[in-house]
């Protein structure tokens, strides 16, 4: 993968932002892959560890997070987790712009993984993988799709966002948890 992180380092398609370089992706142990939006300036870009700060507490999305996979029997540690965008962004009405910049980068991690699984946090990881404008996120949460991504197929499940600001980020998100819990091998 040390060829992938030279080339977010080297990749200017967005501007000059700050990139998650050292540590772009976790390793887990789970046959599935949770993608998020864009890494969080005061999270694994600075402490390295997904969904933790640098005093090793974890945020509060992670928090959310492993709540849910607690109640499949796993914990944050457990899975594979890389974000959608390899850059901070700051503005969010360019998640999605930078969401299909970072595509082909996604792309190469995710075909070096032994993950057939695919969970996307939220509507720009979900329609940067699905390659489709999402008009209501809601029609896609939870629901399983069928995708290829350079030869290799996976199962792609959008859940809620786990942000604390997002209602729906764990109640809803349970039941969806409680299905992924039987694709677990």
């Amino acid at each position: 993968m040390k060829y992938i992180q030279e080339e977010i380092s080297k990749c200017s398609l967005c501007g000059n932002l700050p990139k998650l370089i050292d540590n772009s992706i976790q390793y887990g142990r789970t046959n599935f892959i949770i993608i998020g939006e864009s890494p969080a300036k005061d999270g694994w870009i600075e402490s390295k560890k997904a969904f933790y700060n640098v005093s090793g507490k974890l945020q509060s999305s992670g928090r959310i997070l492993e709540k849910l996979l607690n109640n499949i029997g796993l914990s944050i540690i457990d899975i594979y987790f890389t974000e959608c965008c390899k850059c901070i962004i700051e503005d969010r009405k360019n998640l999605e712009k930078c969401s299909a910049n970072c595509m082909p980068i996604l792309i190469k991690q995710l075909n070096k993984l032994p993950c057939n699984i695919i969970i996307t946090m939220g509507l720009h990881p979900t329609q940067a993988v699905l390659q489709t404008k999402i008009r209501k996120f809601a029609d896609y949460v939870g629901k399983e799709f069928s995708v290829e991504l350079a030869n290799k197929k996976y199962k792609l499940i959008p859940i809620y966002h786990p942000s604390p600001l997002n209602p729906k980020g764990y109640k809803d998100n349970v039941p969806i948890f409680n299905k992924i819990k039987n694709f677990i091998s």
